[in-house]
């Protein structure tokens, strides 16, 4: 993951310095991408999904999508495990045998959602469960033949 981390921030190095750059030449007209550029967006593409819904999800977007991308690169110190969501919880962080932490990036003067007020409340209150479902080998090749019959 630190190589991810690390291509993503400087893509948005590049771009800031491309974008100033083009600034102060006063180019109103827009020019191909270097093939740098072009290699490190393939890059980021690549990256799980997941992850950049996490970043993309912010309502502030500049500021948020940095703000959850820094976070990022600090709960992987704080955590054995970090699970990105994005919508309505930024990331489940999972520290071995101690804690399970629900994680919500805010930017600025942002505040939680009305929804994400509702999840605080219920796990402030305990009514957080652990749900275990079983599917058997049987369902498994049902929901398979229905999937190949589908056009």
């Amino acid at each position: 993951m630190d190589v991810t981390i690390f291509l993503i921030i400087l893509a948005i190095i590049l771009l800031i310095g491309a974008y100033l750059l083009g600034r102060s030449h006063g180019k109103t007209q827009i020019q191909p991408l270097p093939t740098d550029f072009i290699s490190i967006y393939n890059d980021i593409k690549e990256l799980p999904s997941k992850i950049l819904a996490v970043i993309q999800g912010s309502i502030n977007p500049q500021k948020g999508k940095v703000a959850e991308l820094l976070t990022y690169a600090e709960l992987r110190y704080d955590y054995d495990r970090i699970i990105p969501l994005g919508h309505p919880i930024d990331f489940i962080g999972i520290k071995n045998g101690k804690k399970v932490d629900f994680i919500e990036v805010k930017s600025g003067g942002s505040q939680l959602s009305f929804e994400e007020k509702a999840i605080q409340e219920l796990i402030k209150e305990g009514k957080v469960n652990f749900r275990l479902i079983r599917i058997t080998n049987e369902e498994v090749d049902m929901m398979n033949t229905k999937e190949e019959e589908t056009p």
